[in-house]
């Protein structure tokens, strides 16, 4: 034929021969169906590994660490609120011994207060007594100022009490309100924390037991899936054999060798395309057969996933969630008025510590008194007339001053024995610590509460579709694996063409030990040769034999 532009001679291939041109196409049509083959079997695999990951998700929220912790936060915020009563009773008896030891002290300041209030008015007395005498005068104010240093330290000290009263009152009343929420709370609340705790640990098991059935419910996914990827290198070892059957026509073909020595060669190559076919359909069956051997591994995938996330699995964490929040809700009043009594505390022991470093100050008080009371004697021995005036003063100042130091030393111990008390009161275990914890066991609940229902919505359905994609695999291969016909029809062809020929003659033995080794040189199986040494002439064998067949490498 000539070009249009060129006028030169364009020779076209001739199509090759209807045989070799089938077994091409037969040859290229297997990558294409292992392709979709392989692309089923990949979507299957991913979507396990998704159900599988879904499980170990749910699993991993509650890890025996974690789950654990939770527990033991829950139980011990529940014996915390368990013995909250008992210690709101003992707090109750240190308060109101500090109530008593407070009301004593301020007894006994009061008394030292009129005390002092008596000494002024005898030192007014003493003036008057002494006619305006200059020494006299000069010492009653000297007086009147210690007096007034003594008044205004004891009117401190009234103060201090006055704020420790308004914080005991405080801490009663929050205590009361305090007491008040426990009635509602106690047992009810711990005792629902603690069944919480016992079913918290009871579902970490059953997810315990349940990441062990995953796991070997996996480790066989794994394995048959690995049967599945070898059982796919039918189709590479399938191409290979046709590729040698073709490239053997093609030497057929080549020259134009005696009819009997084509019509051998012709019926090696059935013999080679029956043993394909034969390899092919049985391998391929053991690839389907174990596709469908999936299906019962993913059922128990699915009733994993159901035992995991049904109705009663996830209605014992929306109901430890909804236990443990409630219980949170109660705990929040607790802790509000535990916090107040501890302001209320803290409060009381910071009075109680201004009152411990004004008991130097108020034996000063009673020093100065005595001194005011030796002085007036002196006095009264140094002027004879004026002092028998006075000494009826003097005596009743001696007197008060006698009292106020009885006074002073109770008022010193007193105060000591209301630190010993308020030290009591730190010491009364009526503490409860239980928002941190229970936040915690929250946390770790509603972790596995979010993962399993993201496991029942995603989960479900991907495991609906695993099923649906591996029935639907199955069915679907068979057709798509479905070549053993169209080789078989070709083997046919050439063996009924072989058939008409004549049986080789000696003429003919020079032709074929020419193709034979030619042929066997294609070979890269042993089973391909094991089926070319059937049809040597006689004195013939295999020669260059590779040490390695490709038949398990694929």
């Amino acid at each position: 034929m000539m070009s249009p532009g060129t006028r030169e001679l364009v020779v076209a291939s001739p199509p090759p021969p209807p045989i070799r041109y089938a077994l091409m196409q037969i040859a290229a049509e297997l990558d294409a169906r292992f392709v979709r083959a392989g692309d089923a079997l990949a979507a299957a695999i991913e979507l396990s590994e998704q159900i599988v990951g879904g499980l170990d998700a749910v699993v991993s929220a509650l890890d025996a660490r974690d789950a654990d912790a939770a527990t033991d936060d829950l139980a011990e915020v529940a014996a915390a609120i368990t013995a909250l009563p008992a210690a709101l009773t003992a707090r109750g008896r240190r308060i109101a011994t500090i109530t008593d030891i407070a009301a004593l002290l301020r007894a006994h300041v009061l008394d030292m207060h009129r005390s002092l209030r008596m000494l002024r008015a005898y030192g007014m007395n003493i003036k008057i007594a002494a006619a305006g005498e200059a020494k006299f005068v000069s010492f009653v104010e000297g007086m009147e100022d210690k007096i007034a240093a003594g008044e205004a330290l004891l009117t401190e000290v009234i103060r201090a009490l006055n704020a420790l009263d308004a914080a005991v009152v405080g801490v009663q009343q929050a205590d009361r309100r305090l007491a008040g929420d426990c009635a509602h709370a106690v047992p009810a609340l711990p005792q629902r924390l603690l069944a919480d705790a016992r079913a918290l640990g009871e579902h970490r098991s059953g997810s315990a037991q349940i990441a062990v059935r995953v796991s070997a419910i996996a480790r066989a996914i794994q394995t048959k899936v690995l049967r599945l990827l070898h059982a796919m290198q039918i189709g590479d070892r399938t191409r290979q054999r046709l590729d040698h059957v073709v490239a053997a026509l093609e030497l057929l073909d080549a020259r134009a060798y005696p009819p009997a020595a084509r019509a051998h060669v012709e019926r090696l190559l059935a013999a080679q395309l029956a043993q394909i076919v034969q390899d092919f359909e049985r391998e391929t069956g053991a690839l389907i057969g174990n596709l469908q051997g999936l299906l019962p591994d993913v059922a128990a995938l699915g009733a994993l996933l159901a035992d995991q996330a049904g109705e009663v699995d996830r209605g014992t964490l929306i109901r430890l969630d909804r236990s443990v929040s409630d219980a949170d809700r109660i705990i929040v009043p607790l802790r509000a008025a535990q916090r107040q009594a501890e302001e209320m505390g803290r409060l009381i022991a910071a009075t109680v510590g201004d009152l411990t470093a004004r008991i130097d100050g108020l034996g000063a008080i009673r020093t100065d008194v005595q001194e005011i009371a030796t002085n007036t004697r002196l006095l009264c021995r140094q002027h004879s007339d004026i002092g028998r005036a006075v000494a009826v003063v003097a005596q009743e100042v001696d007197l008060s001053a006698s009292g106020l130091g009885t006074t002073a030393t109770e008022v010193g111990r007193t105060i000591g024995e209301l630190g010993s008390a308020q030290r009591l009161l730190g010491d009364d275990g009526a503490g409860i610590d239980g928002g941190a914890r229970l936040g915690r066991a929250l946390t770790t609940i509603r972790t596995a509460v979010t993962r399993t229902e993201r496991l029942v919505r995603d989960g479900s359905e991907d495991a609906r579709r695993l099923v649906a994609l591996l029935e639907t695999s199955a069915a679907e291969l068979g057709s798509e694996f479905a070549l053993g016909g169209p080789i078989t029809q070709v083997q046919a062809l050439l063996s009924e063409r072989a058939e008409a020929a004549p049986v080789p003659a000696p003429a003919d033995e020079g032709a074929l030990r020419t193709l034979l080794p030619a042929i066997a040189d294609l070979y890269t199986m042993a089973s391909e040769r094991d089926i070319h040494v059937d049809f040597l002439l006689p004195g013939m064998a295999l020669i260059g034999h590779p040490a390695h067949d490709e038949d398990g490498l694929f």
